[in-house]
């Protein structure tokens, strides 16, 4: 092609032609530009298809660690109401100090309330990921990156009651050590390698008046049902946040279809 071009214009100059000659080479140079800016669009747009097919795939795998983390969040909060219902229902009976008032009850109030403690973990691997290869920049929607930045950034600070919520555990699991096993029924003291014990109803009275006349427990145990509450909202917080991000996410993927 190039040797057809430098023909014409030798043809053109030993013919004398020279506006002719003048016009052609302007044409020429035309056509070359032409043809750079339609390579660098054929290559742009090159480019932009794997770019996209890389942001489907990242969004693909961020919608996958959401929908799991939508699970993990609904089922810890579940937990955790659980567990804050527990602790109220052991400080009524610690405030009424009736031996007959949820009697049969007390030992599942203590493990499954005051010594029962969940902590979420939920899963950051494709943001970490897009975080250390530099890939963020490719996702195109700055509301996702934000909301996932604010994700990343609550989970990193965690829970500022967790020191608290650990010394007050600690505290429940010494004042309640008298009792712990009392009241457990022998199919469960066979299960976790306790003997079998013949029900002292007289003993177990006097270990009740202990422990609802104990200074030690009430205190600590509002105080942890306090910070569960409050772990509570944070939990119920992330869900929201989950949720918020998983839609971002299923709404970019259903516009790039």
């Amino acid at each position: 092609m190039l040797k057809f071009f430098r023909i014409i214009r030798q043809n053109l100059l030993s013919e004398g032609k020279t506006g002719k000659y003048l016009k052609y080479a302007i044409g020429e140079v035309v056509l070359v530009v032409i043809g750079i800016l339609v390579a660098l669009y054929i290559n742009n747009w090159n480019e932009n298809q794997k770019e996209e097919k890389r942001e489907i795939l990242i969004l693909k795998s961020l919608q996958k660690d959401f929908i799991e983390n939508e699970k993990i969040y609904s089922k810890i909060i579940d937990n955790q109401t659980f567990v804050i219902d527990n602790c109220k229902s052991l400080i009524e009976c610690l405030e009424r100090k009736d031996l007959k008032y949820k009697r049969d009850s007390i030992i599942s109030l203590i493990y499954y309330g005051a010594f029962n403690y969940y902590r979420a973990e939920p899963i950051l691997g494709s943001y970490q990921a897009l975080i250390g290869s530099g890939d963020l920049k490719i996702l195109e929607s700055e509301t996702l990156k934000s909301k996932l930045a604010f994700f990343s950034s609550e989970i990193n600070q965690g829970f500022e009651d967790e020191t608290l919520s650990m010394n007050l555990l600690n505290t429940l699991h010494y004042e309640f050590k008298s009792i712990g096993t009392l009241f457990l029924d022998n199919r469960i003291r066979q299960t976790v390698g306790l003997n079998k014990v013949k029900k002292d109803v007289e003993f177990q009275n006097k270990k009740l008046i202990e422990l609802y006349h104990n200074p030690n427990i009430l205190h600590p145990l509002a105080m942890k049902t306090g910070v569960e509450n409050n772990r509570l909202k944070l939990y119920i917080k992330m869900l929201e946040y989950s949720s918020e991000i998983l839609t971002l996410v299923e709404s970019e993927l259903e516009e790039k279809k």
